[in-house]
């Protein structure tokens, strides 16, 4: 094969890639570079005959950001040295390989902290979750990564190598590239490099709180009770009663199975008093944990979507729809009455504290789950919401992301986007019919 003829110096494999939801992809070949010029090297080459590219990190995609064929993949899984770590500038510099949750092991060595972790921070890598604009669960105080990279080094749609950013926390020269690169899903060049603001480890002292609420409802006051408060928890997820019942028999949880779920809350010791009060109105049973059971609770909290695929094999929607906090009371009542109508489970895994919710939709007719997905998240967008938080568009989302911007933003919004892509990947080989390409290409013209 040419391609391989031309640079078949770099480690190189043929095979067929499955992401975390089964989407396959089925490449020409499988690269494995090692440094930006091998990266460099091979994406030169694709352009010069307009192959198209798929960067692939762990694979840990949800919406079909990485499915295809006949293009060549990307994998930077050898690109896994961390660089530095500068504790005078408090940053980390990485390469895109980096399994997060080595980093953050990393930097916690000496004293610092990186907040954002995606669920799958044991397995996603650094480049992926940027790629990704990953948020997690300390998202409802630190935000997602789109707040913690101050620089990134990327190849370019034909070969060059550019840095954009520095590690800095003020820096207003030109445009902002680097936000534009985060959440692009590989459609824009292929991310080696990242610069990763980190802080000091807080001093203050952290309180876990396992709650179990009467019902959903009690949830949802919860939620708006601490927002009240003024309250701002370290953590705030939430697991209904299904999803308990999948933990205890697939992970050996030992959770209390009770009507409305659990709260996971990690907040400062001085809201104790006033959390209690508000969790007692609503709540079953409290429960404040030790160090090592709230290390337990968070790494089971990790595992969630883990135990619902282990109970349905066939699960191939999570959605990942956000609503504005004080929209959630009306927004778990939607979901119950559409819980009804399908006569389904939603094994509902929530960012609470931040309005992002990850119903896992259990229907086997497909037609009735595209149905009952899309209708979920045109409930977001009628409450002012987003149809993602954290998950990407992909494919899976291209149709809804029109429907957004059509709702929230107005006409010229995916043509700025679209011809940013155009720009940049003037010969379409970045991640091709995938977020905004598609969207545009696919949905936007027809309608």
């Amino acid at each position: 094969m040419e391609v391989i003829d031309e640079i078949g110096d770099i480690e190189h494999s043929f095979e067929e890639r499955f992401d975390y939801f089964g989407n396959k992809s089925s490449p020409i070949t499988i690269f494995y570079p090692r440094n930006d010029d091998e990266v460099a090297r091979i994406v030169k080459l694709c352009y010069e005959k307009r192959i198209p590219i798929v960067p692939w990190g762990a694979g840990t995609s949800l919406t079909g950001a990485l499915s295809g064929r006949d293009h060549i993949v990307i994998d930077l899984s050898k690109m896994n040295k961390i660089i530095e770590i500068n504790e005078i500038d408090w940053y980390v510099r990485a390469q895109a390989g980096v399994i997060l949750a080595d980093l953050q092991e990393k930097v916690k060595e000496k004293g610092f902290f990186f907040p954002p972790d995606p669920a799958s921070y044991f397995m996603c890598t650094v480049g992926g979750a940027i790629a990704e604009s990953s948020g997690g669960m300390k998202g409802v105080k630190y935000g997602s990564f789109r707040e913690w990279v101050l620089a990134l080094k990327i190849v370019l749609p034909n070969g060059k190598i550019v840095k954009i950013g520095e590690p800095l926390r003020k820096n207003r020269a030109g445009y902002d590239l680097v936000h534009l690169f985060i959440g692009s899903e590989g459609t824009l060049g292929i991310i080696t490099e990242a610069w990763l603001r980190i802080v000091p480890i807080p001093k203050n002292s952290i309180m876990t709180i396992a709650a179990f609420p009467r019902d959903l409802e009690a949830v949802g006051n919860i939620i708006l009770g601490l927002r009240k408060n003024k309250i701002l928890p370290e953590l705030s997820e939430y697991l209904d009663y299904d999803v308990i019942k999948a933990m205890n028999k697939h992970l050996n949880a030992n959770l209390k199975e009770t009507k409305g779920g659990m709260l996971l809350l990690q907040i400062d010791e001085s809201d104790l008093e006033a959390v209690n009060k508000i969790l007692k109105d609503n709540c079953e049973d409290i429960m404040i944990a030790n160090e090592d059971e709230a290390i337990r609770l968070y790494s089971l909290r990790a595992q969630a979507l883990k135990a619902i695929k282990s109970e349905h094999e066939n699960l191939s929607f999570a959605e990942d729809i956000v609503v504005p906090i004080s929209k959630l009371p009306e927004a778990i009542k939607k979901l119950e009455e559409m819980r009804t109508k399908y006569n389904t489970k939603f094994y509902l895994i929530s960012h609470i504290g931040d309005g992002n919710m990850h119903p896992c939709i259990i229907v086997d007719d497909e037609k009735s789950r595209l149905e009952l997905f899309e209708k979920i998240a045109r409930m977001a967008i009628e409450m002012g919401g987003s149809i993602s938080g954290e998950h990407g568009i992909g494919k899976q989302k291209a149709k809804l992301l029109v429907e957004q911007i059509r709702y929230s933003n107005g006409e010229e919004v995916l043509e700025i986007m679209y011809k940013i892509k155009r720009i940049i990947d003037e010969r379409q080989i970045m991640n091709p019919r995938k977020f905004v390409e598609l969207a545009y290409n696919d949905f936007w013209q027809k309608a």
